[in-house]
């Protein structure tokens, strides 16, 4: 598999994962699993549509431009094991991990001038998959400029890793923003974690600002 392959794939499964949720939230058949069961309209349909499908052209176009215009940098195309893979899509994920939650916690919600950039995700108070990509511009192009960092400081990582570390960064962000409280086995670990991202999004001064675990908040003491 090549890395345009990767990208495609991880990026059309990734819509169509969006797509399913958002109607899995929809559906009354989850009513059961769904965190909020009311769930107010901030913004105008219009407005939502055109934010969301900018960030979408925005992070995507960043993602293929940044792993193929610095791919040597990035990933390396040598066999490995599957130890190998392993460990570099863990040690990727968790600096990304540990990065995020200062970059989230710090710069987004303690400099004021970020605040307000990071308030636009946040007037969604009630996210479903679709808010995942609701936000100012900077603010995702940042949290993709972050991860293509951290594969390069690991990295050059081999092409089954970076496969892992994309995908897990882009479904871990819509899984977290369903609104959906899985209970499923192998699922459950989402509805912790959307949990408590839901949490994180009631208030701006709320904790959780790890993204994919919660290791960051349960050791800097910001877990809720």
């Amino acid at each position: 598999m090549t890395l345009p392959t990767i990208l495609f794939v991880v990026l059309f499964v990734s819509g169509l994962l969006m797509v399913g949720l958002h109607l899995a939230y929809a559906s009354p058949s989850t009513d059961a699993i769904k965190i909020y069961p009311s769930r107010p309209k901030r913004t105008s349909v219009g407005k939502f549509a055109r934010n969301v499908a900018g960030n979408m052209l925005l992070t995507g176009g960043m993602a293929v431009g940044i792993s193929l215009g610095c791919h040597d940098a990035l990933v390396s195309t040598a066999p490995v094991g599957w130890a190998s893979v392993g460990v570099e899509a863990i040690a990727t994920l968790l600096l990304y991990d540990f990065l995020y939650y200062f970059m989230h916690r710090i710069l987004f919600h303690e400099w004021t001038w970020m605040r307000k950039v990071h308030a636009v995700h946040h007037t969604n108070k009630y996210p479903t998959a679709f808010e995942s990509l609701y936000g100012h511009p900077l603010e995702n192009g940042l949290g993709v400029g972050l991860l293509m960092t951290c594969i390069a400081i690991v990295g050059p990582v081999s092409l089954p890793a970076f496969a892992v570390i994309f995908a897990t960064f882009s479904f871990a962000n819509l899984l977290i923003h369903s609104g959906l409280d899985f209970r499923q086995p192998g699922l459950r670990v989402f509805g912790i974690m959307a949990r408590k991202h839901a949490r994180h999004h009631a208030s701006m001064r709320a904790g959780n600002y790890a993204s994919i675990t919660p290791l960051p908040d349960l050791l800097f003491r910001t877990h809720e």
